[in-house]
């Protein structure tokens, strides 16, 4: 890719340098010179102090309240022992002052001062001093009688002397000074002795919390940091748990170190893919841009390039050189349309958005090369651009537009493409008063038979021909369709009157219908029309012109006696009928409006009857009693016949069993059409309509025409055979009036032939049809197939037959279809009617 420098690259490349992380040692050093100069911040010594202040304060206390203590104790344990020596002495005292001897009480006093507690004693008697002794000559023992005695706070010690012959009597009192002085020096050499032992107690205290604090969390802790430095979490090394610490705080702080180490090996492993995968990302990116089949660039919002990709180049027919293209401007370069890209390109710059457009573009050799360019607007005022070649998609996409307009076999517009130019035919006349234009509906009637005995290559051709025929025969403005397989579609211009069409269309029906020499075989096409008018028939939509038109054709003639067919409204109020009749017709079996009619087939040479036809009825609530001829091709269009016929086969199946259980031993025949045939009615489902409903297959004739047998022969063939096999009969009806063939009898096995009515009309008068009627009786008999003549209308038509060796009759002179309540009478009419044969047969060979 050339591309120039440009400072966001410089930027982004600084922004990529990488920081050079530090080695292990210097970390190691750096995290010790930490630990250094913060040793006052240490757990050790932190606590240390805090457990210091702690045990002075403590200390303190407890020294005070020890110093009380041990002077209260003190006091007290001096006042007993000065108590005890005063009760040694009490005796001799009391002798002392009864006698009033001055010698004895100072031998007292000498004797209590020898203890080193006592300061002063002064012995009175009768209140007066008898003797007195003191350590220091200016201690004063006196005491008033106010005194009280026995307390260290008053500093003497008072004890009263009673007489020794008479406990009663008070002879006097000694007086005891206390050596205040050497209570107190003993006093403070115990809390001297207290505050050094507590100061010894703390200090072993101190000593003991240090070293637990040293050995159960400095210890550890430093270890752990220790191993946390010179741990390589990458290579999957991890901080053991100190020993007795698994389940402690510092267990679990080396627990979560442990994990948050895992997540930042992951982190730097997940960073470190992400690296490698933008790596290839980038390569991939590179690779991509540089060989991609479309074009990619960049430029500024003045249209100059500052990047591209070689495709790019490859795609404008440029050098691919930086230096060429460095300063090529897209405005240079050689647009079909040079305002587009402006427009597009100002559009982005504008609007700050993608835009996109397809752009022509000139190239050397004059050609023209289609473009799909996207611009979008990034950062720095720059715009990128993809581009890629579009030719061949464009290209693709008008043929397949055309495709989905034109016919393939002719060449000539589709039903589509008639669509389109008719409607825009239509808003050219609703712009311009007095506009018009016909469409006319050509259907090709005998095409689809000619076409089967020829090959697809020999078919085209005939339709190739008549296209070119019929463009031979219009104005250059006009269209020629080809909508269907057999039906070819004219649009007309500046069309105002029928005679306009008739003229134009008596000339292109004159040459399509002239021979047609194809596969060495000639052949003529019989044409039937149907013409619509625009605005005249409709101005609502070119989907009403076109039914109005479909209308006409199917109402207008074939072949020789082929007319042109202009719409009208009578053909939309027949065609809203006929909607409404089938619809009608599908809700005739929901509301149970069908009945059966039975008509009475008699054994002419017995003179009895043996059965009926089941003909159905339409019994619609506001037209009546509906004839069959009016549903029944109606029913066979719309395929409701299937669904009808079934439902005949159920209620003729009723009415057998209804015979069966009453002892008549009548049949019934039905009418089978085309259609049922063989998918619709199986031999399977007539076996089982028999044994659900019991009644014997023998009694039920499945009368079927001549053109059931030119389907396909194969089928139709083994449905014969299964249906004959299952002990159903088969009738061949209205025979002598289709493709009526011999070989027909002899590969299509059926029970008995119904000789058209057309044959017995004037069979009384017409020698012709006798030998007709009397021709088929020979070829039957030959067959050894029974007949019934249909139609018969006199009795001189049932003795005609019965002369000629027909055994069954059925008509209007033994009694017209009745509903099954009215045929019990019909039995008695038909003895009645035979009667009277008999007797007109004796008069006539009297």
């Amino acid at each position: 890719m050339a591309c120039r420098d440009t400072r966001s690259d410089r930027l982004h490349a600084t922004r990529r340098m990488p920081t050079p992380a530090p080695s292990r040692a210097q970390a190691r050093a750096l995290s010790a010179g930490s630990m250094r100069a913060r040793w006052h911040q240490s757990i050790l010594v932190r606590a240390g102090l805090a457990l210091l202040a702690l045990l002075l304060l403590f200390g303190a206390i407890s020294v005070g309240i020890n110093l009380i203590y041990n002077q209260a104790r003190a006091e007290q344990t001096t006042e007993e022992r000065l108590s005890q020596l005063l009760d040694t002495v009490e005796s001799t005292a009391s002798i002392a002052c009864f006698t009033q001897d001055e010698i004895l009480a100072q031998e007292l006093i000498s004797g209590l001062l020898r203890n080193s507690e006592v300061l002063a004693v002064a012995v009175e008697a009768d209140n007066q001093p008898l003797a007195h002794l003191s350590r220091s000559p200016s201690e004063d023992i006196s005491v008033s009688a106010n005194t009280a005695a026995g307390n260290l706070d008053d500093q003497i010690l008072v004890r009263e002397i009673y007489s020794p012959f008479s406990p009663q009597m008070r002879v006097g009192r000694i007086l005891l000074t206390p050596n205040q002085a050497l209570i107190k020096a003993n006093l403070q050499r115990e809390t001297r002795i207290a505050m050094l032992q507590t100061a010894l107690q703390t200090l072993l205290a101190m000593l003991a919390f240090a070293a637990a604090i040293l050995m159960l969390i400095i210890r550890p802790i430093t270890a752990i940091s220790d191993r946390l430095h010179r741990m390589n979490a990458a290579e999957g090394e991890r901080i053991p748990i100190p020993a007795g610490h698994q389940g402690s705080e510092i267990g679990l702080l080396v627990q979560d170190v442990n994990r948050l180490a895992d997540r930042l090996v992951e982190t730097l492993e997940e960073e470190r893919r992400l690296r490698i995968q933008h790596a290839v990302d980038e390569q991939r990116y590179h690779a991509i841009f540089n060989n991609a089949e479309t074009g990619l660039f960049i430029i500024d919002d003045r249209g100059y390039l500052s990047s591209w990709n070689p495709a790019f180049a490859r795609l404008m027919e440029l050098p691919p050189e930086a230096e060429t293209l460095a300063q090529r401007s897209l405005f240079e370069l050689a647009w079909s349309e040079q305002g587009r890209f402006t427009e597009l390109l100002l559009g982005c710059i504008d609007t700050d958005q993608s835009r996109s457009a397809e752009l022509g573009y000139r190239l050397k050799d004059d050609s023209q090369r289609w473009l799909s360019m996207v611009l979008t607007p990034i950062a720095d005022e720059s715009i990128q651009g993809v581009i890629y070649d579009v030719t061949q998609h464009l290209e693709a996409e008008r043929s397949a537009k055309r495709s989905a307009v034109t016919d393939r076999a002719t060449g000539l517009a589709n039903q589509l493409g008639l669509e389109q130019q008719a409607k825009e035919l239509a808003q050219a006349c609703d712009l311009h008063e007095g506009g018009g234009f016909a469409l006319v509906l050509l259907n090709l009637d005998n095409f689809t038979r000619i076409s089967e005995g020829l090959d697809p290559v020999a078919s085209n051709a005939i339709l190739q021909e008549a296209a070119k025929r019929l463009c031979s025969n219009v104005k250059g403005s006009d269209l020629v369709a080809r909508i269907s397989e057999c039906q070819f579609a004219l649009l007309l211009a500046e069309i105002q009157r029928a005679l306009d069409v008739e003229h134009i269309m008596e000339r292109a029906l004159h040459a399509l219908q002239q021979p047609l020499v194809v596969a060495s075989s000639t052949v003529k096409l019989q044409v039937s029309e149907g013409i619509a008018l625009y605005p005249q028939d409709t101005n609502a939509s070119i989907t009403t012109l076109i039914q109005h038109a479909n209308l006409a054709l199917s109402h207008g003639g074939s072949g020789q006696l082929r007319r042109m067919r202009f719409f009208n409204p009578g053909l939309a109020r027949l065609a809203e009928d006929r909607y409404r009749l089938e619809t009608a017709l599908h809700q005739a079996i929901e509301l149970d409006q069908f009945v059966l009619f039975y008509q009475p087939i008699v054994d002419i040479a017995q003179g009895r009857l043996v059965g009926a036809e089941a003909l159905i009825r339409w019994k619609h609530p506001q037209r009546g009693l509906v004839p069959p001829d009016s549903f029944i091709p109606l029913a066979e269009e719309t395929g409701f016949i299937n669904e009808m016929g079934l439902w005949v086969l159920e209620q003729a199946g009723h009415q057998l069993a209804a015979w069966k259980r009453a002892g008549l031993e009548r049949y019934l025949s039905v009418n089978i059409s085309a259609h049922q045939i063989p998918s619709q009615l199986t031999p399977e489902y007539l076996e089982d309509l028999a044994q659900r409903l019991s009644f014997e297959p023998s009694r039920l004739g499945l009368e079927i025409t001549e053109g059931v047998l030119i389907g396909d022969v194969g089928e139709v063939q083994t449905w014969l055979e299964a249906v004959r096999d299952r002990g159903f009969l088969v009738y061949l009806d209205d025979f002598g009036t289709g493709y009526s063939s011999l070989s027909y009898l002899k590969r299509f096995r059926v029970d008995r032939l119904k000789i058209d009515k057309s044959f017995i009309r004037d069979l009384s008068n017409d020698l012709s049809d006798q030998a007709l009627v009397q021709a088929v009786m020979s070829i039957a008999h030959s067959f050894e197939l029974e007949v019934i003549a249909e139609g018969v209308e006199d009795p001189r038509q049932v003795r005609l037959l019965r002369d000629m060796g027909c055994r069954y009759a059925q008509g209007y002179v033994f009694s017209p279809p009745v509903a099954i309540e009215a045929f019990t009478e019909v039995s008695e009419r038909i003895l009645k009617l035979f009667d009277a044969i008999a007797m007109e047969t004796l008069a006539s060979d009297t």
